[in-house]
């Protein structure tokens, strides 16, 4: 047999395999992984919808690391709750989001390259918040006390205002607790 035939395939595979990307473990929630570019994906998305510039420090990095958590442990608790994620169609996103920041769709389409996001990316997001913010509502909604305590002054039917702060407190304390609860490791060499 001719060894240059068998040395043809065995030089494309060694060159293909120098040409694959590795992507490295950032942090671990419980069994679940996030890599460096998921890092690096939420780092853009928060700079992004902030209109801040693009950072990608290890500080900014670490910070999306962060919210990452969060999001895991409260994706966790709306699966182990049967919370069913609502699906909002795409463009209506996308206009509600070009809306929001006044951005025609030549201007979007420059802010996601500019922050080397593609559509899908930003729609992802924007579906997310929406179930976070249904969820929240659902799962930390408290109510504020009646302002009079006095029965004959206030109707027993009538419906209770949320109170904001004590559901962004409630949520804060059970993250806190879930926190606590998982293991949760950060990479270092993913934040240098």
């Amino acid at each position: 047999m001719d060894t240059r035939l068998l040395a043809v395939p065995l030089l494309s595979l060694a060159l293909s395999a120098q040409t694959a990307v590795v992507d490295r473990v950032a942090v671990v929630v419980g069994k679940t992984v996030f890599t460096q570019s998921e890092v690096d994906d939420e780092a853009r998305l928060a700079g992004m919808e902030s209109g801040k510039p693009l950072d990608l420090s290890a500080a900014s990095r670490k910070a999306a690391a962060e919210r990452l958590v969060d999001r895991e442990l409260l994706r966790q608790e709306m699966t182990a709750t049967g919370f069913r994620i609502p699906s909002a169609d795409s463009g209506t996103l996308i206009d509600g989001y070009r809306k929001s920041h006044n951005v025609g769709p030549t201007q979007l389409q420059a802010e996601l390259t500019r922050y080397g996001l593609t559509q899908q990316a930003l729609v992802d997001r924007l579906n997310w918040e929406l179930s976070l913010i249904r969820f929240t509502d659902q799962r930390f909604k408290s109510f504020a006390p009646p302002a009079d305590n006095n029965t004959a002054n206030r109707v027993d039917n009538a419906p209770q205002q949320p109170a904001p702060e004590t559901t962004d407190q409630q949520m804060d304390a059970w993250l806190k607790q879930r926190r606590a609860d998982t293991r949760v490791v950060f990479v270092p060499e993913a934040f240098k």
